[in-house]
């Protein structure tokens, strides 16, 4: 079996449904792949922060001009900036208070400070 685990062997049809038997399925179990629907719906949902509006850090509030997220608050060196939204996520999650810069409805960039945290809508 460990061989066939790494590859190294190809398994007889006799050891196949030794195999499934010993499992409990049927043979065509073994060579059936998850569906991707099935691989998402088990993960646990990503949870993000929200603003008092009601937004929260998304993927979509990456700059489009530097294709980065900016996380962090005002004044020099303060901001940090994150080509990957999980790395930006894992940023946001270590602040103390978390804060990131996003466009408001009018498309100006301003900072924003978490007031909660939940799972990041399937929108996204």
């Amino acid at each position: 079996m460990s061989r066939i685990e790494r590859g190294g062997a190809n398994p007889s049809l006799d050891a196949i449904e030794s195999l499934a038997e010993a499992l409990g399925v049927e043979v065509k179990t073994l060579f059936e792949t998850p569906s991707i629907n099935a691989l998402t719906e088990s993960k646990a949902p990503v949870r993000v922060p929200f603003a008092d509006d009601g937004t929260c850090f998304n993927p979509s509030v990456k700059r489009k001009r530097t294709g980065m997220f900016n996380v962090g608050g005002k004044g020099k060196g303060n901001v940090k900036r994150f080509v990957d939204f999980d790395e930006a996520l894992a940023y946001l999650k270590s602040m103390p208070t978390a804060r990131w810069w996003r466009p408001n409805e009018i498309g100006n960039w301003g900072l924003v400070t978490a007031i909660r945290w939940g799972a990041l809508p399937k929108k996204y």
